[in-house]
């Protein structure tokens, strides 16, 4: 829950996309996102698999948040690209409608 944390993570020229939705250029516009899309009170980041091959990251995760006190998860696959500790390119890939259902009849 520590949104700077989560911040200090990714390079000033970072490359962010929800694959079903336009990507993000730069540290400030991704940051501008993550803050708006930060509802959640609670969350839980699950990963169920990890795959590293030199400095990329795959992740298959669940994502599961407390939004307006009822949980919304999201099942995932993520695709990070890090260099000097920092994400350079984050993306992930999910089911952008059962999102939405979610959080419209959680």
């Amino acid at each position: 829950m520590d949104f700077d944390a989560v911040i200090d993570c990714l390079d000033e020229n970072i490359y962010y996309h929800n694959i079903p939705m336009a990507p993000i250029l730069g540290l400030d516009n991704v940051k501008q996102y993550l803050r708006e899309a930060w509802i959640f009170t609670a969350c839980h980041w699950e990963l169920v698999n990890l795959a590293v091959n030199k400095e990329m990251v795959l992740t298959e995760r669940v994502d599961a948040f407390v939004i307006d006190g009822r949980e919304v998860k999201l099942l995932l696959m993520g695709v990070f690209s890090v260099r000097n500790d920092k994400i350079t390119v984050w993306r992930d890939y999910f089911d952008l409608a059962s999102y939405q259902r979610q959080l419209h009849h959680a």
